[in-house]
């Protein structure tokens, strides 16, 4: 497409305390927040979840995998980045929101991701984890952006043009179905005469 109408977004925090301390309680509530949406764990956990969870491989994880491994990697590395992904005009899936991220590189070599449909566009959270703090300018991360969004474009043009496709192979069933209703009308019609011209028939020769 011409202009570019995917999303690629990044947001981080430090899994730290103000003292300094490791913590995994923000990283911990982030996941659940992915998983089922706001409000206290109580209540999230008697909602279904809203997506499938699925590593870097595409390999499908349960919810507790994901807390396991979130807790896990919020405490031994400094930075948790969240990443959103969307494409406006495709509905992608979880195998393409993953090739998307694999376009990028090495700079995110392992994360978790749900992809949404309760909102006005489908899309992907991902979850990262590393020591390093990502500026939004970083040339490297510029690069990883750029090569992400633009595996995005090229899969929603090939939505795009998948749904083209199916519409003109379409077009010609549906025209073939209008022939065929105009012709049963037609013989139905000619059947229709047909009695009449009988009953009248019968009338006079009585």
């Amino acid at each position: 497409m011409s202009k570019a109408t995917s999303i690629v977004r990044m947001e981080s925090f430090r899994n730290r305390t103000p003292r300094g301390r490791a913590s995994a309680t923000a990283a911990r509530k982030l996941a659940m927040y992915i998983g089922y949406g706001r409000g206290r764990q109580q209540e999230q956990e008697q909602r279904p979840l809203r997506g499938l969870w699925h590593d870097e491989k595409g390999n499908i994880l349960r919810h507790q995998e994901v807390l396991t491994w979130v807790v896990e990697q919020a405490k031994s590395q400094e930075h948790t980045y969240q990443f959103i992904l969307s494409a406006k005009f495709a509905s992608l899936d979880e195998e393409e929101y993953t090739k998307a991220l694999q376009a990028g590189g090495n700079l995110f070599p392992t994360w978790r991701l749900m992809r949404h449909e309760d909102a006005s566009y489908a899309h992907a959270h991902v979850l990262a984890f590393g020591d390093k703090e990502i500026r939004i300018k970083d040339p490297v991360f510029q690069e990883w952006c750029h090569q992400v969004r633009m595996a995005l474009e090229q899969m929603q043009d090939q939505y795009l043009n998948r749904q083209q496709e199916q519409q003109t192979e379409m077009q010609p069933e549906q025209h073939l179905e209008m022939q065929q209703e105009q012709q049963m009308e037609v013989r139905l019609a000619e059947e229709r005469s047909l009695h009449r011209g009988w009953g009248m028939g019968w009338g006079m020769e009585m």
